[in-house]
């Protein structure tokens, strides 16, 4: 019975937690939605107004929602990881929208050599996707000078 408590307890910790980086998600993609038509209206040609249109939000929330003085860089954990760097513990990702689910799905049939075609409410459906900042690991030097 402790069993199926804890993983309920730990299920309902998970959904919380997941419901709190979709709420950060979106109050920042609000904050980058409102600096992306700021750019759009005071840019200085026709030309850069459509190319501010162009760029995703996620290009907004990376560049100007979480940059702050010292990141110079944005990556995924496994991409982090494959440089050989490690995330600090207690490191908190930032959200930022993921490829549609559609659009995945399509790859990922694609790679098998078989068609498909995403539903328009698959082409909607946007997961979130959590990236670290270059303040937020330890590069492989790093680790193996403090050892």
């Amino acid at each position: 019975m402790k069993n199926t408590e804890q993983k309920t307890e730990t299920q309902s910790t998970e959904v919380k937690n997941r419901q709190i980086q979709f709420n950060r998600l979106l109050e920042a993609s609000h904050a980058a939605r409102q600096i992306k038509t700021q750019m759009i209206q005071k840019a200085p040609s026709l030309a850069m107004a459509a190319y501010y249109t162009t760029l995703p939000i996620n290009h907004f929330l990376i560049n100007f929602v979480y940059m702050t003085e010292g990141i110079t860089d944005f990556k995924k954990f496994n991409e982090w990881k494959q440089e050989g760097a490690t995330i600090i513990k207690g490191s908190k990702a930032f959200p930022i929208w993921g490829q549609p689910i559609g659009k995945q799905k399509e790859e990922r049939a694609e790679e098998k050599g078989e068609n498909y075609e995403a539903t328009p409410e698959e082409d909607r459906r946007f997961p979130i996707c959590y990236v670290f900042s270059n303040l937020q690991v330890k590069a492989a030097e790093e680790r193996g000078a403090i050892c």
